[in-house]
């Protein structure tokens, strides 16, 4: 707006706009006011800042927060109202407020991106979600079955655990994904449907996000091109089929920050949703305290910090009563997860495995930024373009910084790629696009647009790392051996023979396989070895093992890899005294040795000597024998004798005949 205080500089006045509606705006105490003209094209309204005031008004102008000419305090804007008209009606009675009102009411705001646009990009992407998750089936990632047996537990018998019969601790990752699922388990669905409602659910949540994302485009301002640009590139991001086949919550967590990076980006947040995304944020993950501590950061500096405090009487909030609850369920004040997770094989906490971490976000958009240094240095200056956005780029890049922060304190996850930057992949990619565009836009040519669509296309295949390959190659092979529901699941059946072999009743198995293996055996007191869902492994470690050996006692166990090495179980006293190797079911167990009695008393299973032929040809092709380590078969045949089972099906192999 001109900086003249003459009456003919009021582009508003000049442009139909009364000076009633100027006047209300000194009324209200907002000093200055700029007009931006929507006739001629949308401007980017995340420029203004979450806090600022932005109205749509008559002939397509909107006003923002700035201040005005002299001349509203000589206009007398009630000179047409009645004389009996009462005071507060005259005060509401203005066209600036009736704008205002019809602002909110229809939340006028153009987008780039055609609804029918954004319905077909959804539509498909769901559609493929779900192809890649009933291909995949239950040979994804057992932490999500892991998640469901917690929740059918809670459903059925009120308490927090893996079985009915096993310990009560905070064994899960996400409280509202947990929570969500307990809803589910209230109709005492099988554990297959369940698997596939999580999946359905993260599906869901990933389909949510890209909805979200694109209203994220229309506030940035962004233009079809790079609105487009962007809700494709999410749509077809190769790590959403990871998370969907696995059926976890990381499309959750990127709903509540998109959620929370679109209200800061409106003129006025409404801190009802602003509240909603923290809550349902710090449910989701517990780190995302940290996360949602940066989003606060980046709006500290706007004028009466008004989100700034929604943000963070919020967080304060849900983090007290989660706090309170598990100090009251289960004396602890943070998720036995976390505990867990800084004991190895979880923690790697060396300089390599924590830069590998904290870059992993940014590695996915390695093309693009090396791309834009290169333009760098051929003189292309954002700094220009974007500084009118200043007040946008902390709110885009605080989930940014959070995945590197968080990456670099952790490490190298336990997981497949990009499960951990997901929620950031959306703020990354939207302000890609913005820089991008202003490079775009300062001079537009073929063959710049095809550059930018090129750097958009190689994220995409850079996310193709997070692709579930790996599930879908063993869906199609009928399901091999791995850390899946469908294996741990079979590893299940196969003790139940062994425990209905030697007659157990309600029998403790220690073991580190324990989603898949809950689901198919709820009637099981399990010890889990990985100790997400025992407490003492969790808080003392692997040292604690003897202990947690001696207190449990288990009938069975079952381990392999670094979860025997990690405690040094094999080498135990107690272990090697009161343990003894077992077979079947092409599968390699430890029983204990009065459970092993049992078996054989009964005629139900023989011991063999060690080197017995026929049990080497079988070992060699046992379930798991490319996942199993030396020291797992040299600790197998070193007692000399293996307890093989008597299978009851006569068509099965059977090593005792």
């Amino acid at each position: 707006m001109a900086s003249s205080h003459e009456p003919s500089t009021v582009p508003c006045v000049t442009r139909g706009f009364s000076a009633d509606s100027l006047c209300d705006l000194q009324d209200a105490r907002w000093p200055a006011t700029q007009m931006i003209d929507f006739t001629t094209g949308v401007k980017p309204f995340g420029a203004l800042g979450p806090d600022a005031r932005l109205w749509h008004l008559p002939n397509g102008l909107a006003a923002t927060s700035g201040s005005l000419p002299p001349p509203c305090r000589e206009h007398d804007r009630t000179k047409n109202m009645p004389q009996n008209m009462p005071q507060a009606e005259r005060r509401s009675h203005t066209p600036l407020r009736e704008a205002r009102t019809l602002e909110y009411r229809h939340n006028v705001l153009p987008s780039a991106v055609s609804r029918l646009g954004l319905v077909l990009v959804v539509l498909l992407q769901f559609v493929a979600l779900m192809v890649v998750c009933l291909l995949v089936g239950d040979n994804g990632w057992d932490d999500g079955a892991i998640t469901l047996a917690f929740a059918r537990t809670f459903a059925g018998h009120g308490l927090i655990a893996l079985t009915p019969h096993s310990e009560v601790v905070e064994g899960f990752s996400s409280v509202s994904w947990f929570l969500l699922h307990a809803l589910v388990a209230l109709a005492k669905p099988s554990w297959h449907f369940s698997l596939l409602v999580s999946q359905v659910a993260s599906a869901l949540c990933i389909s949510a996000s890209t909805v979200l994302l694109a209203r994220t485009c229309a506030l940035l301002g962004l233009d079809k091109l790079f609105s487009t640009l962007t809700v494709i590139a999410f749509a077809a991001w190769g790590c959403s089929f990871s998370e969907a086949s696995n059926g976890m919550e990381m499309g959750l967590l990127a709903v509540a920050f998109l959620v929370m990076v679109n209200e800061l980006l409106r003129p006025q947040p409404r801190m009802f949703w602003l509240g909603a995304g923290v809550v349902l944020a710090v449910t989701t993950r517990f780190e995302a305290v940290l996360y949602v501590a940066l989003v606060a950061l980046s709006v500290v500096r706007v004028p009466k910090r008004r989100a700034f405090w929604g943000i963070v009487v919020a967080c304060v909030g849900i983090s007290l009563a989660l706090s309170i609850w598990r100090w009251a369920a289960f004396s602890d004040v943070l998720p036995n997860t976390y505990w867990a997770k800084r004991w190895p094989p979880y923690a790697a906490f060396g300089l390599a495995d924590r830069l590998v971490g904290a870059v992993e976000l940014l590695s996915f958009f390695l093309v693009p930024l090396v791309a834009l240094e290169l333009l760098l240095r051929l003189g292309f200056d954002p700094a220009g373009a974007l500084i009118a956005r200043r007040r946008v780029l902390p709110i885009l890049g605080a989930p940014i910084l959070g995945s590197v922060v968080m990456g670099g304190l952790l490490g190298k996850h336990w997981g497949y790629e990009g499960r951990m930057p997901y929620f950031a992949f959306p703020s990354a990619l939207a302000l890609l696009s913005l820089v991008l565009s202003s490079w775009v836009n300062a001079k537009k040519s073929k063959v710049r647009v095809a550059v930018a669509v090129g750097l958009c296309a190689s994220a995409i295949g850079v996310s193709m790392k997070g692709f579930p390959s790996g599930s879908l190659r063993a869906s199609f092979e009928g399901g091999t051996f791995g850390v899946t529901p469908r294996s741990y699941a079979e590893t299940g059946r196969v003790i139940r023979r062994f425990v209905s072999a030697a007659d157990l009743q309600r029998p403790a198995i220690l073991t580190p396989d324990v989603g898949g293996l809950a689901l198919e055996c709820d009637d099981f007191r399990i010890v889990d070895l990985a100790m997400l869902s025992n407490r003492r492994l969790a808080h003392r470690g692997p040292g604690a093992l003897a202990e947690v050996l001696a207190s449990e006692s288990p009938e069975i166990v079952e381990v392999h890899k670094e979860w025997a090495s990690a405690g040094g179980l094999y080498e135990l006293p107690r272990f090697r005294a009161h343990y003894v190797p077992a077979f079947g079911g092409g599968t390699k167990l430890w029983l204990r040795e009065d459970v092993a009695k049992a078996i054989v008393t009964t005629g139900r299973g023989c011991r063999l000597a060690a080197q017995d032929e026929d049990l080497q040809k079988s070992l060699a092709v046992h379930r798991y024998a490319n996942h199993d380590w030396p020291g797992d078969r040299r600790a197998f045949e070193r007692p000399g004798v293996v307890l093989a089972l008597n299978p009851a099906d006569a068509t099965a192999e059977n090593l005792c005949r």
